[in-house]
């Protein structure tokens, strides 16, 4: 469909858009209109339902007034009762009184005879010891005398016995008295309690009657309050009919206002539906235009294929018409121009080493022996670990160790800055631009191609790098995810065949990475040779996204740890780079086949595998046999032959990044197993010590493991 046919269909859908947009517009300002009524009317009620609240707590209160008015009449009646009980009591104790005088009567008449027997007794008794002492004497004239004083006095003893029950019987009556005495006394003294008590109610009864007078006062006031409530109350209920009447009026304003609020509704589903066949006409109209772009493409190819196949100079025309695609992916990189001639004699490895840490030296860097050969061999064994990375937090020179080593080494060196918004291996290599109708390489798209010694697409020039090893550094690489751009560019590099097999086309056909550029005939692919090396600078910081387990399996992660003393660094004072390059021939004469290591070092590496093995399943984190045989290779290809420390390396570089997350206090036997496995094995008490500090520090915080790196000295 032509670009003509779509202007009359779009000037409709316009116009009715404008008719949709000016309906609802006209519905908005008649709604917009009625407002201010029903804002009037939403305030009555505001103000009703306040009316009503100050009734119902006027009702409240005079609730409360009524109750006490029903508390002083109880009180009251309460009041009279004790009043007439009160009387009752000051008669029972006038009679009380007259009892009391009786009583004390028979008490002093009984104190008398008792007195009077206890004389008579007395008597008897002196008698009768006076009997006694004249009978002794036998004198009858005094013993007739005193049997007379005896028989009289016997006598008034049994006239005294005789008298004596009727006075018991009256001491026993007065006895009884007296405990009723005591009784009433006691009665007396309680009544006494009880009249106080009554006196202090009494009391407090006309306290409280004062109080029910001040209540009444109150309720005569409340009263007056509640006859002005009421007719409020009847004032507020012509207002609720009037409100009423108003609240219908609204609500069949509502319902009009709803019916138009469906029509609008309606009239919008109908502008959605119109919008979503004007967005299926755009995807039809763009679906059309890439149709017919790759028609004109396709004419153009066909036009060019007819050209070909016209006798004369096709054959001439179709290389100057490759050489046009592949124009900017044919240029000499910057990175390729220097060194650019090889050595001239070939260099030891140890040798090459000594130069590269005299480079750093001179340059006023400072990095461990152990560490330069860390970085060394874990470039070496690019087959089976095909990145490096430098980790840490920034400024603690991750990008000038590749950067300086390739200087001192010989090598090309190739800077690439990642960015957060990578997401395709396009990034890296590059894109075909349709408008223009040629490739976009990027410089590394440039040096895969210029430094690939099987690619024939390339002029044959006096300065061939074909020989020449690339140090490709991706900066600050997890600022997107690596998955996204590197992971097939990951896929094609472990795909490569062994170095003394990549001459076979055949097997090199896996490990291509296909260039798309249209109207290329035959297509190119980009193999990245065993001459370029990898390797990428990660920061430790909230920015940054965390490694997958694929890249940490295929890779190396050297973690620098943050410095603890600041000492000042001399810097380069006309250091001159070296102008040799590094012969990759050479290079490979350095690397060895992992069945060199033999003998007790192969049984001590495989103990060392087995334990870790067995650790890390205990962790949920297990591997597999790429891991082994990277680990296999970085032992037999360290510049030192020494197996324990660079069984220790591959912990810190392979191990604790794949620990990284893990639940400490879960996990405590596996790293006190790992921490005795590096202290005892390995013989690296300062690693060691630097895992169990980090395990204590990161125990009380989060709780999650993550290597911090360690600070090597020498």
């Amino acid at each position: 469909m032509e670009a003509s046919q779509l202007v009359l269909p779009t000037i409709l859908l316009l116009t009715a858009l404008a008719l949709v947009m000016s309906g609802i517009a006209v519905a908005f300002q008649i709604r917009r209109d009625r407002l201010p009524d029903a804002t009037r009317l939403e305030n009555v009620r505001e103000l009703r339902a306040r009316e009503e609240q100050t009734l119902a707590e006027r009702r409240a209160e005079l609730s409360v007034v009524e109750q006490k008015i029903q508390q002083r009449d109880r009180l009251i009646a309460e009041v009279a009762s004790l009043e007439e009980r009160l009387k009752a009591i000051q008669a029972e104790l006038a009679l009380l009184d007259e009892a009391r005088r009786e009583i004390d009567e028979v008490k002093a008449e009984a104190a008398s005879a008792a007195a009077e027997l206890a004389r008579i007794s007395q008597e008897l008794a002196e008698k009768r010891a006076e009997l006694e002492r004249v009978a002794a004497e036998c004198d009858p004239a005094r013993v007739a005398a005193l049997r007379q004083d005896v028989e009289r006095l016997t006598g008034e003893k049994v006239d005294l016995d005789s008298i004596l029950p009727g006075l018991r019987a009256e001491r026993d009556a007065a006895l009884r008295i007296i405990e009723e005495s005591r009784t009433a006394r006691a009665n007396d003294a309680a009544r006494e309690l009880e009249r106080d008590r009554l006196n202090r109610e009494l009391d407090e009864l006309h306290a409280k009657r004062e109080e029910v007078k001040d209540i009444e006062i109150r309720l005569s006031v409340l009263r007056e309050e509640t006859s002005k409530l009421q007719d409020d109350k009847q004032r507020l209920s012509a207002q609720r009919d009037e409100l009423m009447t108003a609240i219908r009026h609204l609500q069949a304003e509502h319902a009009c206002l709803n019916g138009v609020a469906d029509e609008v509704t309606r009239q919008r589903d109908e502008l959605e539906g119109l919008r979503t066949e004007l967005g299926q006409k755009r995807e039809t109209r763009d679906g059309l235009v890439e149709e017919l772009t790759r028609l004109v493409a396709r004419r153009a190819q066909l036009q060019s294929e007819l050209n070909d196949a016209r006798p004369g100079d096709g054959g001439h025309r179709r290389d100057e018409a490759r050489r046009n695609l592949l124009a900017d992916l044919l240029k000499i990189p910057a990175c390729l121009e220097f060194p650019a001639v090889l050595r001239g004699i070939q260099r030891t490895e140890d040798a090459a080493l000594q130069t590269v840490s005299e480079y750093l030296r001179a340059n006023g860097l400072k990095y461990s022996t152990r560490t330069v050969h860390a970085f060394h061999t874990a470039l070496k064994i690019n087959d089976n670990a095909q990145l490096t990375v430098l980790a840490g937090v920034s400024g603690t020179g991750k990008s000038l160790l590749p950067r300086r080593y390739a200087e001192a080494m010989g090598m090309h060196f190739l800077q690439i800055a990642v960015e957060p918004r990578w997401d395709s291996p396009q990034d890296l290599l590059g894109f075909y631009n349709y408008i223009e109708k040629n490739y976009r390489a990027t410089d590394l798209a440039r040096v895969l191609l210029h430094i690939d010694p099987y690619e024939r697409e390339t002029p044959q020039e006096a300065r061939n790098p074909k020989d020449h090893i690339t140090l490709v550094l991706l900066d600050e690489m997890n600022l997107a995810r690596v998955e996204y751009y590197f992971s097939e560019f990951l896929s094609r590099l472990e795909a490569r065949p062994r170095y003394e097999e990549a001459v076979d086309e055949l097997k090199r056909r896996d490990a291509k990475i296909p260039i798309d550029i249209r109207g290329l005939s035959p297509p190119i692919s980009l193999y990245p040779a065993h001459n370029v090396l990898f390797a990428g600078t990660m920061n430790d910081d909230e920015s940054t996204q965390a490694l997958s387990d694929k890249v940490l399996d295929r890779g190396n992660i050297l973690q620098f740890a943050a410095p603890r003393e600041f000492p000042r660094i001399n810097g380069a004072n006309g250091v001159e780079r070296p102008n040799e390059a590094q012969s990759f021939k050479s290079w490979r004469t350095w690397v060895r086949p992992n069945d060199r290591l033999e003998g007790a070092k192969r049984e001590e590496v495989d103990s060392t595998i087995g334990k870790l093995a067995e650790l890390m399943e205990s962790c949920g984190r297990p591997f597999g046999h790429r891991l082994r045989d990277a680990i296999y290779a970085y032992v037999v290809n360290y510049p030192v032959s020494n197996v324990r420390l660079s069984l220790a390396d591959q912990i810190e570089f392979r191990i604790l990044p794949k620990l990284r997350g893990i639940e400490i206090h879960s996990h405590r036997p596996e790293f006190d197993n790992l921490e005795k496995l590096i202290r005892e094995d390995l013989d690296d008490g300062v690693f060691a010590d630097r895992l169990s500090q980090l395990c204590e520090q990161q125990v009380n915080g989060a709780g999650l493991f993550v290597w911090r790196g360690i600070t090597r000295e020498g």
